[in-house]
């Protein structure tokens, strides 16, 4: 999982896999994790991205209630300070 200390603060930072490229439209995520921790990070970037790939899932097989859920599921993780 690719994490970056930008400051004092990590950071996610990944490609979008070309096979949700249809149902996101940003080439890569870039997301805080709000935390000076590089193992918290790790942990929470691999959280976050799980989350992101289900909601890409649940987008592409049209269940886009489902989706939402998942992907602020991932905001929230991202956002919990650690």
């Amino acid at each position: 999982m690719a994490v970056f200390k930008r400051g004092s603060t990590y950071q996610l930072r990944r490609r979008v896999p070309k096979r949700y490229r249809s149902v996101e439209p940003r080439a890569t995520i870039w997301a805080s994790l709000h935390t000076d921790s590089e193992s918290v990070a790790k942990r929470k970037a691999e959280e976050a991205w799980a989350h992101l790939v289900e909601a890409w899932e649940a987008k592409l097989s049209g269940c886009s209630e489902e989706a939402l859920e998942r992907y602020e599921a991932a905001r929230e993780l991202a956002n919990i300070r650690g």
